[in-house]
């Protein structure tokens, strides 16, 4: 596992408050993509990189520069991260269609049920009550507030389809545990070594969260997004390094996921 194997290498948090309504923003930490590629199931997945956008590529995608490493912070205790299940796929329905400007086919959320889409797919709940303020059964009905959902893709290149997260839950390091967890999942089950993601060329926000976890620009695509104005898109990768699988194996050790 994981944890065992960084842990033998190398040798809390405010609960959140429950908002009176949801105010949903347009997303800050992600856009899907729309090209004209469509994958297995249904869903545009990224193309080659235009010749004339190659000069972004840095020299070496592998090093991140010290002042963009990431800590990954503490879980909040009253959320907890869940694979995707029949019960709680009509409100990973609701999520993407509240959240994200893009629609998506049957045919994604039945894939999502599939391998290898369901062990690089994710759910985070939240309750009232944190998971572990009491030894005894918390029988609240958890409420699903984000997702990731991403495809592996040839050359050892795992990718975001989509990753969202309810507005009023923001900044509270949710959507980068989402994202750290199936990194690690990718590495160790599918041998993942890149992760990639477009982002809308005016999501400004979404760029810069992705730049604090280590996402390097490689290179644009324009009119990528047909019905968004601008329509291009900013293609960017990390190097899936140890840094990673420490971060994800340490919030394991603290007890996220439970």
């Amino acid at each position: 596992m994981v944890q065992s194997s960084i842990t033998a290498w190398l040798k809390k948090p405010t609960a959140v408050k429950k908002a009176d309504e949801f105010t949903l923003a347009p997303p800050s930490v992600l856009t899907p993509p729309t090209s004209a590629s469509q994958g297995e199931d249904g869903v545009p997945i990224p193309g080659p990189v235009p010749e004339e956008t190659k000069r972004l590529q840095p020299k070496d995608v592998h090093e991140v520069p010290a002042a963009r490493m990431f800590s990954l912070p503490d879980l909040p205790p009253n959320v907890e991260l869940v694979p995707l299940t029949e019960e709680l796929m009509p409100g990973f329905k609701r999520l993407t269609t509240l959240t994200l400007p893009i629609a998506y086919p049957p045919k994604f959320y039945a894939e999502s049920l599939t391998e290898p889409h369901h062990s690089v797919t994710l759910m985070a709940l939240w309750r009232t009550a944190p998971t572990n303020a009491s030894s005894l059964p918390n029988t609240e009905k958890p409420r699903l507030i984000g997702a990731i959902r991403c495809r592996i893709l040839p050359a050892s290149n795992l990718y975001i389809a989509t990753i969202s997260l309810l507005a009023p839950y923001r900044s509270h390091g949710i959507a980068t545990h989402l994202l750290q967890r199936i990194v690690a999942t990718a590495s160790e089950e599918h041998s993942a070594k890149f992760v990639t993601a477009h982002v809308w060329e005016a999501n400004e926000d979404g760029l810069e969260w992705y730049k604090k976890r280590g996402f390097e620009i490689i290179g644009k695509e324009d009119a990528y997004y047909k019905k968004l104005k601008p329509s291009g898109a900013l293609l960017v990768r990390k190097h899936i390094g140890v840094a990673d699988l420490l971060a994800n194996a340490d919030a394991a050790g603290k007890g996220e996921g439970r």
